[in-house]
């Protein structure tokens, strides 16, 4: 289906909502917006969000969902050890970020171990949720229009069937203290048993965008758990009713704030507070400047 877009949604580059930037602050919906039309930029991957992506490529490969379209649907899979190859061959492509001191390296390096025995639980818990030899839709561009918004929203569910989806979420090994001798070594964390806000706001948005029952799989490199309605009070529909309208709201803020502006960066850029220090512990010096640019007051 095609929409019509506002002249001042398109002045700010702005075509459509995502369950991930209804998540995201104010401030930072703006600067990615900024970075994308004005400098052909998103913000850098980092080691841990990339290895969530490869644990995720492995199982599409295993259910023959890799680069999926509803078109073509579900194809013949590899063998999981195959799967495996594929993914982690693709990680080997991944370029750690420079400007960190070695952290996103030194993680980089502690996800390459875990990742094989992830695919692993990724694929078992998948199975039990949907069962085996049970036909799958992988991830694909959908869409969905909420009346107060004047622009779509798309939603990219991981794995899905005619009733209900799942989402992949993935803990990776965290940092034990620095020994006397300089060296550190990782945990693996065990899975977990409930999600995060942000993850119910984002189920909440695929839930009422698609009317399928959500649910997370959790999976680390010792084990995956499974949330659902049924065992988690967080999914319940009270609970994603009222997480749709949190995301929604910040949806409508920052529609409001595009309108005022006018087609104005700087407009837009005087009407939100930046957070420095969040900018470059996560996006590195060079945003960090193209930030601080921005919202310099003339």
């Amino acid at each position: 289906m095609e929409y019509e877009i506002p002249d001042y949604r398109k002045e700010f580059g702005c075509y459509h909502n995502s369950a991930s930037g209804g998540t995201q602050s104010t401030y930072e919906n703006v600067l990615k917006l900024y970075l994308r039309k004005e400098y052909k930029m998103n913000f850098p991957m980092s080691a841990r969000p990339r290895t969530g992506q490869i644990v995720q490529e492995g199982c599409d490969h295993y259910f023959g969902l890799h680069d999926y379209s509803p078109v073509r649907g579900q194809q013949e899979g590899l063998s999981v050890d195959e799967a495996i190859r594929h993914a982690t061959t693709e990680f080997m492509t991944y370029k750690p970020l420079d400007w960190d001191g070695g952290k996103d390296a030194d993680v980089y390096e502690a996800c390459k171990d875990v990742v094989p025995q992830m695919i692993r639980y990724a694929v078992q818990g998948i199975e039990e949720y949907f069962g085996k030899n049970v036909e799958l839709v992988g991830e694909y561009q959908r869409t969905f229009k909420d009346d107060r918004l004047d622009i779509p929203t798309i939603m990219f569910l991981d794995y899905a069937d005619d009733t209900r989806q799942i989402d992949l979420k993935c803990s990776l090994p965290v940092a034990n203290p620095v020994k006397k001798d300089g060296t550190r070594t990782w945990r693996v964390p065990k899975p977990k048993t409930e999600p995060t806000m942000q993850q119910v706001m984002q189920q909440a948005v695929y839930w009422k965008g698609t009317g399928l029952t959500p649910a997370l799989l959790f999976v680390t490199a010792e084990g995956y758990n499974i949330c659902t309605p049924d065992n988690c009070d967080m999914l319940s529909k009270p609970v994603l009713e009222e997480a749709y309208e949190s995301v929604v709201q910040r949806w409508l803020v920052l529609q409001n704030l595009m309108k005022a502006a006018s087609g104005n960066w700087k407009t837009l850029f005087g009407m939100v507070t930046p957070d420095y220090a969040e900018i470059a512990q996560r996006h590195g010096r060079e945003i960090l400047d193209i930030a601080k640019q921005a919202w310099r007051a003339e």
